[in-house]
């Protein structure tokens, strides 16, 4: 195998979907080693932290706190740390069924869906895109106009492969 040609091949992916791609191999390794409870605790996660973090600017104690941290970095840790916070709860809500082995095509299903939540709520955080901003395709095809169609399609899926 020539290993040349392959990195000249992988030299013209655009880095946006190398990532997309590395991250659901990755939640599929993860859902193939422990079953797809975390992946769905994951992608349950997203919405109720994507929910607190914006209501968190009018909540009355910690949105005057919240003021110093203007930052677009600071409000991407916020946002991750609502993240972890969402995943634990619902992790302990919903992991009785995330002890079995995950099937192949069921962690490689959970993978694709996760990435495409992951990616629809990173689009839909706006700090989060200091950490790594998607160029105009990915905008394109995750974004505004697609955006419901695509978490409409993750979600079924997810609910689909759930054993």
């Amino acid at each position: 195998m020539n290993v040349a040609s392959l990195t000249a091949l992988a030299a013209h992916w655009p880095t946006d979907w190398i990532l997309i791609g590395a991250c659901a191999v990755f939640v599929a390794l993860v859902a193939w080693r422990g079953g797809i409870g975390r992946p769905a605790s994951l992608v349950l996660a997203l919405p109720l932290a994507f929910f607190v973090f914006q209501s968190l600017s009018s909540a009355a104690i910690v949105g005057s706190a919240l003021v110093q941290l203007q930052t677009p970095l600071a409000q991407s840790g916020i946002f991750l740390i609502l993240v972890i916070a969402a995943y634990m709860f619902v992790h302990r809500i919903i992991g009785f069924y995330a002890d079995a082995q995950g099937l192949p095509m069921q962690s490689l299903i959970a993978g694709a869906a996760t990435a495409v939540l992951i990616l629809v709520f990173w689009l839909q955080v706006a700090p989060l895109s200091s950490i790594w901003h998607f160029g105009l395709q990915v905008q394109t095809i995750f974004g505004e106009g697609y955006r419901l169609w695509w978490l409409v399609l993750a979600y079924l899926a997810l609910a689909l492969v759930r054993t």
